[in-house]
């Protein structure tokens, strides 16, 4: 079996390690590909051999500094999945939006005291952050945190190693976002050592509650106006040890929001997973705290890796719930419920969603919704009646096939990619929305703005693909329209004189170049999608464009489908609880 030179490089790559280091040759290498590699360094990093650095270089002219060494970071994330903790891409992009909404806009400056191979800075990076700082207990990890940050941002960034409760390395720095996923459950992080901290402004944390630890530090580095996002155990909202900063944080209004997010969103952590959001206390108002429970939503494939699932629409309804709740529109509903502060102050101030988050007997149901959803849901069944498109029999021979590669080498399409390094001082840039990997896949509308220039923006025509989900790979819609592609999305601009948009799409994604494709995993790095493996039937223009409306008419049906499918479950959840606390019974034959 033929080895790709990226599988090579990581075998030579791997071969290397340091047991007692494992990060070690993988920081050095990103120094190779950062162009900061210096022969001989001794004790400050691994030596290389010259041959393996040529290698490098190399791979790196070829595919990119950013893809290869994300590429690396991924092989090496998966090898060592049980000793290192990663923040997956999607629940990233989850923390680095509820924080923008929080802030108004992406937030300038960004801290993470925890942050390991940089995966929620990068995340913060892609939305437009300028500034960020990250410290790790590992200078290997803050290292290859610090090179990632360099290889595919602008953003300036300060990347230190220590113990961020024992040794700050950024003591009294304020920013305006802090986004954190701290080590679970530790058994020693200092608490002999500060007690007298000045952080503990809530309560000095138990040997027990590390978490709150992290969570207290965090706020101390705040702005007056800035959001903190962390990730927490479960166990953390319901602990009597934690009991009484819990209320402080509560009492005081510090803490916004608990989000109980899906079975298996934490790629290391066993125990169910929250997602805490928290800011500067609020003594003056009448504090209320958001409690939202995803953790109901099934989600199949909440790395990214293996199709959308249903993570994003998690991650709507917990952005649409934050932003109702930051602008005083909020109200509860079937996964969300808004308290005031002295409803959670009881003697166990159990900030659990799902205590809170359920119906109450006699309000599960309205008989006339119930009907309207039947009727709705017969007609939405009759539009699909006519089904997916007719096709018969191929009678010729299948046709040739054309790489990706060849039909832009020839001008029959234009193709660029997003990117978060833009330099802003270059003339000619206007303001755009930007399209986001997470907002392409979910088809949600663009949100950030970013500089860039107006022939990157997408147009009428132009197909989007997705690293990690080349299934998903489509027209672009027209609320996309003069958006540019960020980090992870990649615009086809086929010429129509040549190649009709939806023969281009539908094929793309078939099941062939499925395979091939780059893709997003669970440590949060994105693979370059290898066009020149991707694949297109070499067919004439009438007979593209017959193709085409077929895979239109596909498309259509598969979205029918999957509205059709989540009002079904909808009306049929409300219909069980219904039935379930005695509000209805099955009606007499007469009465339907």
């Amino acid at each position: 079996m033929t080895v790709s030179p990226l599988g090579e490089l990581w075998r030579r790559m791997n071969a290397m390690r340091d047991p007692a280091r494992p990060a070690a040759v993988l920081a050095s290498t990103g120094a190779v590909i950062a162009g900061e590699w210096q022969p001989g360094r001794g004790d400050d990093g691994t030596d290389l051999p010259q041959e393996f650095v040529d290698q490098v270089g190399r791979l790196s002219a070829d595919l990119g500094a950013s893809e290869v060494f994300e590429a690396l970071l991924d092989r090496w994330t998966q090898a060592h999945a049980r000793q290192v903790e990663v923040t997956s891409a999607p629940i990233a992009a989850l923390m680095a939006e509820v924080v923008a909404a929080g802030n108004g806009a992406t937030p300038r400056t960004v801290l993470d005291p925890a942050c390991g191979t940089g995966g929620l800075l990068s995340a913060m990076a892609d939305g437009g952050a300028e500034f960020l700082y990250g410290q790790d207990l590992d200078p290997d990890l803050a290292e290859v945190a610090r090179l990632r940050l360099r290889l595919r941002s602008d953003a300036e960034s300060v990347l230190a190693a220590g113990d961020s409760l024992l040794d700050d390395a950024f003591s009294g720095h304020r920013v305006q976002a802090v986004v954190c996923n701290p080590p679970f459950g530790q058994r020693s992080w200092g608490r002999n050592e500060l007690g007298y901290d000045s952080r503990w402004s809530y309560g000095l944390p138990p040997n027990a509650e590390p978490e709150l630890a992290w969570l207290q530090h965090a706020l101390a580095h705040l702005d007056s106006d800035g959001y903190v996002a962390m990730l927490m155990p479960a166990a953390a909202a319901v602990r009597p040890s934690g009991r009484r900063i819990r209320a402080e944080l509560v009492r005081r209004g510090a803490l916004r929001a608990v989000v109980a997010l899906p079975s298996g969103a934490s790629s290391v952590h066993g125990m169910g997973t929250h997602l805490w959001l928290a800011g500067p206390p609020d003594d003056n108002g009448s504090p209320q705290v958001l409690l939202i429970d995803a953790e109901s939503v099934p989600t199949s494939a909440v790395d990214g890796a293996d199709g959308a699932g249903e993570w994003p629409l998690v991650h709507r309804v917990v952005v649409s719930q934050w932003r109702a709740f930051l602008d005083g529109s909020g109200s509860d509903s079937e996964v969300c419920r808004i308290l005031p502060a002295h409803d959670l102050l009881d003697n166990e101030v159990n900030l659990t969603p799902s205590r809170y988050v359920q119906r109450e007997v006699g309000d599960a149901v309205d008989l006339r919704r119930l009907e309207e959803d039947r009727s709705r849901f017969g007609q939405d069944l009759m539009k699909l009646s006519a089904g997916p498109p007719v096709v018969a029999e191929a009678v010729a021979e299948p046709p040739a096939l054309a790489s990706l590669d060849d039909l832009v080498r020839t001008g029959a399409v234009r193709m660029w990619r997003g990117t978060s390094r833009r330099d802003s001082a270059r003339e000619g840039l206007t303001e755009h929305p930007v399209i986001t990997v997470h907002q392409g896949v979910s088809r949600t509308a663009p949100t950030g703005r970013v500089l860039a220039l107006p022939e990157e923006a997408v147009a009428e025509g132009d197909v989007l693909l997705f690293t990690g989900g080349i299934e998903g790979t489509r027209p672009a819609d027209p609320a996309e329209y003069g958006a540019v592609p960020g980090p992870g999305v990649t615009v086809l601009r086929p010429d129509p004189s040549v190649v009709d948009s939806w023969f281009l799409a539908g094929t793309l994604a078939h099941g062939a170049n499925r395979r091939y494709a780059g893709s997003t995993s669970s440590s949060g790095s994105r693979t370059r999608i290898d066009s020149a493996r991707l694949s297109v039937p070499v067919q004439g223009l009438d007979e593209q464009r017959r193709i085409g409306r077929a895979f239109q008419q596909l498309a259509r049906f598969n979205e029918s489908l999957d509205r059709l499918a989540g009002d079904g479950r909808d009306m049929a959840q409300r219909l069980q609880d219904a039935l379930a606390d005695g509000s209805v019974g099955p009606a007499e034959p007469s009465h339907r």
